[in-house]
Order: C-alpha cells, then sequence, then structure tokens
C-alpha cells in the first residue's frame, strides 16, 4: 500500500532522491523539502515491513494533468519489480493526462529507463522538450515527455508543457522554445 510522505518525512526519503538523481536533475536540500508548502506536490511512498521508505514518487498535481517528477527505488531493491509494481498502482489512482520526463534514448542507461516507463504503459512524445535548470549554477537539461497511455498532440504537449514549464520551475515557457 501506498503512503502520502509529508515534510516531517522529507529525511527518511531524500537520501534516495541523492543518490538516484544528477545534482543537475534535483533541487537543493532547503528547496526541495520547502515544495512541501506547495498543495498541489505529492509525495507517495512505499515502507517495507520495518517501515522504512524504501521508494517514492514525488509529483505534481496541476490543473487537470499528474507530472511525475521523481520516482526512485531504494537501490538495493532495484530489479525486484518493487518499481513497476509502485508506478502501476499510483498511476491507477490518477487523474488527467499523466506524463513524466526522461532522457533521450541516446545512452544504454537512458533507453533502458524508456523501456521500463513503455512497458508500464507509458509513450515518448517526439517534441522537444529542455527542463529548466532547477537552482543557481545549474544548466537547463534537453528531455523528452512521455505519457500514459498515449501520445499528446501538439497542443496537448504546448498546455503540458505551459503548466509545467509556470507551477514546477516557475518560468516563462516562451523562454524555453
Amino acid at each position: 500500500m501506498l503512503q502520502s510522505i509529508k515534510k516531517e518525512d522529507f529525511e527518511f526519503f531524500y537520501p534516495i532522491m541523492k543518490y538516484s538523481f544528477p545534482e543537475n536533475e534535483r533541487r537543493s536540500k532547503s528547496a526541495q523539502r520547502a515544495l512541501f508548502d506547495d498543495a498541489r506536490y505529492k509525495v507517495a511512498a512505499k515502507r517495507d515491513e520495518r517501515g522504512k521508505i524504501v521508494a517514492f514518487m514525488a509529483y505534481w498535481e496541476l490543473d487537470g494533468i499528474t507530472y511525475l517528477e521523481h520516482f526512485a527505488v531504494d537501490r538495493e531493491l532495484r530489479g525486484a519489480g518493487l518499481g513497476g509494481a509502485f508506478l502501476d498502482e499510483l498511476t491507477a489512482g490518477l487523474n488527467g493526462p499523466v506524463v513524466l520526463e526522461a532522457e533521450p534514448p541516446e545512452t544504454e542507461i537512458a533507453a533502458r529507463r524508456i523501456a521500463f516507463y513503455e512497458r508500464h504503459g507509458f509513450v515518448l512524445n517526439d517534441y522537444d522538450y529542455i527542463q529548466p535548470p532547477l537552482g543557481k549554477n545549474r544548466r537547463p537539461v534537453p528531455l523528452k515527455v512521455m505519457s500514459l497511455a498515449s501520445p499528446l498532440g501538439r497542443e496537448q504537449f504546448d498546455d503540458v508543457r505551459r503548466k509545467i514549464y509556470s507551477a514546477v520551475y516557475g518560468v516563462d515557457p516562451r523562454d524555453y522554445v
């Protein structure tokens, strides 16, 4: 069963985030913690029998769409099916288009990650997309957007990008077209 994580649980899931995502793809620790003050930001987690957080998904509920931002499984449990089961359970309860960012399939690990999401119902959209910087002295990251169940049409993609850029990154979408 998935559990909702609150700000007081931050120290228990942040270490998984820190080793799962390069610095350029995550916020500073204080900025990440501050997101819990935004009602649109949610974190769902899976715990083991001892109560330890072993997987989490940080996501945003944004005006008719759900944007999956960070998803990670404890490195000792990867490859055992926990991540796929977690993803399926979480997405079954989400409304509207469900989207996530993924690295373009230019490396073996990126291609494997995309294949994982495809096995769980996501499709890779062929539109150019840039993740704006997640803090000072960070650079934009070229990524792709994946959507659950079906590809996004151009207008729908532009709407999704606009909502993510404005709510999650606090930038004007026209700055990254």
